[in-house]
């Protein structure tokens, strides 16, 4: 019953949620016609009984016309809400007016004309300003009739005045005034409060999607500008602004920052591969490519720097001399590069006591290049090339090798007594603190030493003894390397690998195999994928030892782009057959600072935003302490992009609570060497207890890795633990095995119902 008076009113959620006028003012309509003809049924049949008492029967026919025009009205609301509306504010008039000309008890006609008192009112709910005014205007004729009047008007010597009159016109007001109206502005009041609610949450929405244009726009991977077709910089990137050279680019000209190459162009921004040169430094060219229109007709225009195109084209012109400079030095350090080193120190005299080379690299060069820019990394080489060259001793030859890596070769002096000795004294003389544009830094090395008793050195092969003494330096425990022979076939090992895995990328071998999450008592929740590998002898090669040789390599961007693609492959094969198991993957976290691998993501949250709730990214504690801010910035934009993020390995590295609090995971995941002693080990269970009551206070799932008995798994669902991960309850599988297990348990299923 209730449910069809709603339907009748218009109240039911669908209608309440409706942002249309028309669906309102018949609510608001019907509300009133409805609530008013049930409340004023009583005192029309009363006073209709006692007119028939009395034989007047005129005042039962007014009764029964008013009360028709009401019905009709009230029928009307669907068909012809214009016509249903008037005739309602034409009854409100046509009762007041009734009761002004026949009643004629004065007191009790006054009554009348307080009841057209509403009709502004009513005319506002549903008519336009300009008749709630004329109503308005209207009402100030029976408000003199009230201040000026001293008798019943009573035109038609006609009464309807009943034992009962003021009874019914009392009880009538007090309806319409405190039950009819009220009633039917709160449905209105109703609308405008959800309106207002949605209008509220729809801003919020472009709020965040407008913030989360801006993280996308100022994390591209090129310099871009957003332009307006007369060429103003509506908006720009901090890749952008570095190519200006400004700090502010925002609503200033185009053409007040580039000068066109060639003259006579006019809007050259909108050109595609357009030269032009930075009018503060005419020395720096800027090629410009028109990306696309925007649906504000406005321009997406990529910026790339191509001055050391240009200077490499005009030294490649220049005279001979000029060509074996080019060749023989680095132009960024002016240091020699790398074959000019090795020729200069074959060509060096003999040296008795023998010589010393060092590669030296310097490290987080990557995370220094995406926290600042590329600019700053190049003006941080060229600065300690400067201050390494005017600290070595003269008889020392230094170069660049490739990239971040050095190269330094001296002589020993015959009164030399260690070789360790020397090495550590060149070690000291590297620079302490590098000064650069965006402030000091304090640079960290790793050294790979080789050591020759030869007079003659042979340059080809120390420099192939220190690239193998280099793997084996670590920055914070041993940064000063010595070469030995076991690690430089160790290192040809790797590199025989390598090139197997390279091909096995090509060719996309690798495989994903699958390792549940479960309730503790067995029943799966999702699913982590771990990467699996042959190698050419068929031996299965550790995912650990296949992340670390893709980071060394810079493969770790095509192994993560893999692992994604056949995550997805397998999230598609489980949507297919219904199976609803979130599926999870493992980032090394310099993948994600990679534009390659980060765009990767974008896309799929662009293009496939369906799979988001099924995907997501666990990162290694130690990886994203590693890199930290520029790490945050894109994990937060991921975040709000969709992807469920989660923290790997906690417990065994270096996250702070600080950390923690900041990146925006949704879950943590406890390493398994916590679980090696439980429950016999009570300093550990006190310890899983402390991450559980975190995990908690933080509103984070804790997932227990490494439960391999029974034991364990009935300890820790004691202690409160709801999802857990080991090998008691699956070891990893590949995806055809879970495939054939989940539809039998399906059809398990749906048998048993039957």
């Amino acid at each position: 019953m209730l449910s069809r008076i709603k339907q009748l009113l218009f109240l039911t959620e669908p209608d309440l949620n409706s942002t249309s006028v028309t669906l309102l003012q018949q609510s608001t309509l019907r509300i009133i016609l409805t609530s008013g003809l049930l409340l004023v049924l009583g005192i029309a049949l009363h006073s209709s009984w006692q007119a028939y008492q009395l034989g007047a029967w005129y005042i039962i026919a007014i009764t029964s016309v008013f009360y028709l025009v009401l019905l009709l009205a009230l029928y009307f609301s669907a068909q012809s809400l214009a016509l249903s509306k008037l005739l309602l504010l034409s009854t409100v008039f046509s009762a007041g007016l009734c009761m002004l000309l026949f009643i004629d008890n004065f007191e009790l006609s006054k009554l009348g004309v307080i009841f057209v008192y509403t009709a502004p009112l009513i005319a506002l709910l549903f008519f336009s300003t300009r008749i709630t005014v004329v109503v308005m205007l209207l009402n100030v004729l029976p408000y003199l009739y009230l201040l000026y009047g001293t008798s019943p008007v009573n035109l038609f010597n006609i009464s309807i005045t009943l034992p009962a009159t003021a009874e019914y016109l009392h009880s009538l007001l007090f309806l319409f005034f405190n039950l009819c109206i009220p009633l039917a502005v709160m449905r209105v009041l109703s609308t405008l409060k959800r309106n207002a609610a949605t209008l509220q949450q729809q801003n919020k929405l472009m709020n965040e999607s407008n913030q989360l244009y801006q993280d996308i726009f100022n994390h591209h991977s090129k310099a871009t500008l957003l332009l307006t077709s007369d060429g103003i910089i509506l908006k720009a990137n901090a890749k952008a602004r570095n190519i200006l050279g400004i700090t502010n680019a925002e609503q200033r000209n185009i053409i007040e920052l580039l000068k066109a190459s060639e003259p006579g162009q006019g809007a050259f921004w909108l050109g595609h591969e357009t030269e032009s040169t930075l009018r503060t430094s005419p020395t720096t060219y800027i090629l410009l490519n028109h990306i696309c229109h925007t649906q504000q007709q406005h321009h997406l225009v990529q910026l790339d720097n191509i001055t050391p195109l240009k200077q490499l084209h005009q030294k490649l012109s220049a005279d001979t001399q000029k060509e074996d400079l080019w060749r023989n030095y680095d132009p960024l350090t002016t240091l020699p590069c790398h074959s000019f080193f090795l020729h200069l120190v074959s060509q060096y005299a003999e040296c008795p006591a023998g010589s010393l080379m060092m590669i030296v690299r310097l490290c987080h060069i990557k995370a220094f290049n995406h926290q600042h820019s590329y600019h700053e990394g190049d003006e941080l080489l060229a600065a300690f090339a400067r201050q390494l060259r005017s600290a070595l001793p003269e008889n020392v030859i230094c170069a660049r090798l490739r990239g971040v890596k050095f190269i330094l070769w001296c002589p020993l002096s015959e009164h030399s007594t260690s070789f360790s000795e020397e090495a550590q004294r060149i070690s000291q003389l590297l620079p302490k603190v590098i000064e650069l544009s965006v402030g000091n830094i304090q640079p960290v090395y790793e050294m790979g030493v080789s050591i020759s008793n030869k007079s003659l050195p042979v340059p080809e092969h120390m420099r192939e003894q220190c690239e193998s003494a280099l793997e084996s330096a670590e920055a914070y425990i041993n940064p000063l390397s010595f070469y030995q022979a076991d690690i430089l076939e160790q290192r040809n090992n790797e590199l025989r690998l390598l090139a197997e895995l390279k091909k096995a990328l090509q060719l996309n071998t690798p495989e994903l195999w699958l390792q549940p999450k479960v309730h503790p008592d067995g029943r799966i929740i999702s699913f982590e994928a771990l990467l699996r590998w042959q190698d050419k002898d068929g031996n299965y090669v550790a995912p650990d030892i296949l992340v670390a040789l893709a980071e060394q390599y810079g493969l770790i961007v095509q192994l993560s782009g893999c692992v994604l693609h056949k995550a997805l492959q397998i999230i598609e094969q489980f949507n297919q057959q219904n199976i609803p198991y979130p599926i999870a993957i493992n980032l090394a976290g310099s993948d994600l600072l990679s534009n390659e691998f980060y765009n990767a993501l974008i896309d799929v949250a662009t293009h496939k935003p369906e799979v988001l709730c099924m995907l997501t990214l666990e990162l290694t504690e130690n990886s994203i302490v590693s890199h930290q801010q520029p790490l945050f910035n894109k994990l937060q934009v991921l975040n709000r992009l969709g992807f469920e993020l989660a923290l790997d390995d906690f417990g065994i590295g270096q996250a702070s609570l600080s950390i923690l609090s900041k990146l925006p995971v949704n879950c943590i995941k406890l390493d398994k060497s916590f679980l090696h002693k439980v429950p016999d080990d009570q300093r550990q269970t006190q310890l899983i207890q402390s991450v559980m009551q975190m995990a908690k206070t933080l509103k984070l799932q804790l997932v227990i890795e490494g439960v391999e008995t029974d034991i364990q798994r009935r300890f820790l669902q004691r202690l409160g633990a709801q999802i857990m991960q080991g090998y008691w309850f699956s070891k990893p599988m590949p995806v055809s095995h879970w495939l054939t297990q989940l539809k039998d348990t399906a059809h398990r299923a749906e048998s048993s119902l039957v």
